[in-house]
């Protein structure tokens, strides 16, 4: 019997790594259509404003379907400040991966997990061991690596303030009370978001092409497939078991990024990313 669930249990964890592979494998031609967007000279802000309100309307109709008191609108607060962190994030992205090579935005996006620490610390008061913030600093020292301050780009402060948005999400999920539903936060977290992101879209609002409606659905997509995939994968077996799995991601890009933008990355987005994703891993040993 107990070798048989340890097979059950080693099958799910194989289908999980797997589910997030292709995630990320999704989530990397997300970004590849997100800077054809950027190149095609759309509006950052409209970008983002659609991008809400398509989401929002798919998420709609199975939202309704959701008992009371799991459509999350007593915690209309929490979710109202994660859909303004994702709109100040989501911008951050559509104009990092413009200006950045794929590589190097997604190698400072990784930034994210080793902030989340800090920030449970201070916001959540979570007792973060002292080791914590060491392999913080190592981390953050591979992103100055990977962004070489001696050819820095403007654009790196926006992909660290990327990373610090989706940090800052990470940490107020934990404020929300558990049996939570996943598709009532997702839904609600972007449909506050549409007033401000709109008012910040309608002053230099312009028509779309065809190209770019279909840019622009193909991202929306992705997005949403990739969230639910890591949704359905983490259900399945322990985070530290499979997160390495999404390192993939980093991977993904950087073949993109040559292949179809001519972008070869230095030697210093591998050395950073590789210390990067080695904090990231002697974090999460920690927990």
């Amino acid at each position: 019997m107990q070798r048989v669930r340890a097979r059950v249990s080693a099958d799910s964890q194989l289908l999980a790594i797997a589910l997030l592979v292709v995630g990320n494998l999704m989530i990397s031609f997300g970004d590849v259509l997100v800077k054809l967007l950027g190149q095609a000279q759309f509006n950052p802000y409209q970008y983002v404003a659609l991008r809400f309100m398509i989401t929002s309307a798919l998420l709609w109709p199975f939202w309704l379907r959701l008992p009371d008191e799991r459509k999350g609108l007593g915690q209309w607060k929490i979710h109202l400040l994660r859909g303004h962190l994702l709109l100040m994030g989501s911008v951050g992205v559509f104009v990092s991966l413009y200006y950045l090579p794929l590589a190097t935005a997604n190698a400072v996006f990784y930034a994210a997990p080793l902030m989340t620490l800090p920030l449970a610390a201070l916001w959540s008061q979570e007792q973060v061991r002292g080791q914590a913030y060491g392999i913080s600093i190592l981390g953050f020292v591979g992103i100055l690596v990977v962004l070489n301050p001696a050819q820095w780009h403007w654009a790196g402060w926006l992909a660290l303030l990327t990373a610090f948005s989706m940090a800052a999400s990470n940490v107020l999920v934990r404020r929300l009370p558990r049996g939570r539903s996943v598709l009532a936060t997702l839904f609600l977290t972007q449909l506050l978001a549409i007033p401000i992101s709109l008012a910040l879209a309608l002053p230099d609002w312009q028509p779309l092409s065809a190209e770019v409606w279909l840019l622009l659905l193909g991202a929306t997509l992705l997005g949403i497939i990739y969230q639910g995939v890591c949704i359905l994968a983490y259900s399945m077996a322990d985070a530290s078991k499979i997160a390495a799995s999404e390192y993939s991601g980093l991977i993904f890009v950087t073949l993109m990024g040559m292949l179809l933008f001519a972008e070869f990355p230095a030697w210093n987005v591998y050395a950073g990313a590789l210390l990067v994703i080695g904090a990231i891993a002697l974090q999460r040993r920690l927990r």
